[in-house]
């Protein structure tokens, strides 16, 4: 993004107005409903339930209620930057493009914002302009494709109702989905292929390009693909998400062997947080072959380990380490076990090994640098931290420790790692911290709720609470 645009977004988000730049081709929505919403502080578990509600509503075809509760929903929350951002990536999954730009519009705060901003409109947004009706139309068409088995419906539906098929990227991406559903690989080929004719940067088009070519048993083909994607230059933490699992069910998809195949799918249900399935089809896959389990322990040890079932990690991960010394998976898991039981010294030898493993992964070098910090061997850690974010810019949790250790750039360097990830609660906990440290009391009661949608069984978001609210009391009696 050029100096010119990033001035412009910044001073609308600082104002709250409703412009986006205008060199960012962006969907336009139609004139906003005359309905004025009256405003709503939700708390965590309303604002869940009025997601899960819109959620439902759009599976079971009632895509206008559901564009109508967004659009409340956007409306309500326009003191809350966090909700905010979870609408308009919410909004952006279901195709409500211009409610995105609207929840976007809102927040006030650019640094935390930009790069959700940045990279959903440039590896999401259509090229071609669409009205508020003809998204909703071509929305209600995804949820008869993707939620109501009725794909040839919403394919018809399509090529009835929507105008100038041939230059909008978006319904050929829809209809690419539709075919796909139908097993009509020629035609879903034929139109995701014209899809990214006309925006080839979108991210949604070339995940299922891939699984289209995938159908087509061009195993290479499609794995290059997948690698293409792996390439893209892309800052948001959640959206490389995206990309890992996808690369992970392309490999599911084109690999031969079965056991290989439930590997890569139980890899990818691991990656989508669906750990209860992964597991079940690791297990599955467990035969006499030693040396094939290790593989499949390996993961399933990763999987205990975010279940919190050290006991079961530590005894499928040692099953692992056995048959393969140097499994990223089974060493990471080793690791975790001996870290957990604060034998850091233990966990610094498998986390050493993790680190310079072939496959190496940023996971494996903030965990030794996280092991160097206990060890009190804080040089060396800064040092490791630091070196991650030069290679990793979706680095969140490195960028979090080297806050943590730079009083002048806290702030700043907190902001960056919730702006990768506003899931991660840890940045969202320490920014209330600073707020309630430097007396704004306010942002730090915003920052705290955001932490506690994430996690609400935190014992600090209970510490910090107790903490603003005595500061809170204090600031009142002064009054």
């Amino acid at each position: 993004m050029n100096k010119k645009v990033l001035l412009m977004l910044i001073s609308t988000l600082l104002i709250g107005g409703n412009a986006i730049a205008a060199d960012v081709e962006v969907p336009q929505e139609s004139a906003s409903p005359s309905v004025r919403y009256a405003k709503i502080q939700y708390t965590a578990k309303e604002f869940r339930n009025s997601l899960d509600s819109l959620d439902k509503k759009f599976m079971n075809l009632n895509v206008s209620a559901a564009y109508q509760d967004m659009a409340e929903l956007i409306a309500d929350s326009e003191n809350n930057d966090y909700y905010l951002m979870l609408l308009a990536d919410k909004a952006t999954g279901l195709g409500f493009y211009d409610l995105a730009n609207r929840a976007f519009s809102k927040i006030s705060d650019s640094e935390i914002a930009k790069l959700d901003y940045e990279n959903t409109h440039k590896l999401f947004f259509p090229k071609y302009k669409m009205t508020s009706q003809e998204l909703i139309a071509l929305s209600e068409a995804c949820s008869n494709i993707e939620h109501n088995d009725r794909s040839a419906e919403a394919i018809k539906d399509i090529l009835d109702n929507i105008k100038n098929i041939e230059s909008n990227d978006y319904a050929n991406y829809v209809l690419a989905m539709g075919y796909m559903k139908l097993e009509d690989i020629d035609n879903a080929k034929k139109h995701i292929q014209a899809a990214i004719a006309t925006n080839p940067e979108n991210l949604n088009y070339k995940i299922l390009q891939s699984q289209v070519i995938a159908s087509t048993k061009k195993n290479r083909k499609s794995l290059k693909l997948v690698k293409e994607t792996k390439k893209m230059d892309i800052g948001y933490y959640p959206i490389k998400k995206q990309v890992d699992s996808n690369e992970e069910f392309i490999k599911y998809k084109t690999e031969k062997q079965p056991w290989l195949k439930d590997y890569h799918l139980g890899y990818y249900y691991y990656l989508k947080e669906d750990n209860s399935k992964a597991l079940r089809i690791l297990q599955s896959a467990i035969s006499k072959n030693n040396s094939r389990n290790a593989v499949l322990y390996s993961l399933m040890s990763r999987i205990y380990i975010k279940n919190g079932d050290f006991e079961k990690a530590n005894s499928v991960a040692t099953k692992a380490y056995n048959y393969n010394l140097s499994n990223i998976n089974t060493l990471l898991s080793l690791g975790d076990v001996a870290y957990a039981n604060n034998k850091y010294k233990q966990a610094l030898k498998y986390y050493k090994k993790a680190a310079q493993s072939r496959s190496s992964v940023t996971e494996a070098k903030l965990k030794l640098a996280d092991t160097y910090s206990k060890l009190n061997n804080t040089k060396t850690s800064n040092s490791i931290y630091q070196k991650i974010v030069k290679s990793d810019n979706t680095a969140y949790e490195a960028y979090y420790h080297i806050a943590l250790n730079d009083p002048d750039a806290e702030l700043s360097y907190l902001k960056k790692s919730v702006a990768i990830n506003p899931n991660f609660k840890d940045g969202w906990i320490d920014l209330s911290r600073i707020m309630i440290e430097n007396g704004n009391l306010a942002q730090a009661k915003k920052y705290l709720e955001n932490a506690y949608y994430i996690d609400g069984n935190d014992f600090r978001y209970y510490y910090y609470q107790s903490l603003l609210l005595k500061k809170t009391e204090e600031l009142n009696k002064i009054k």
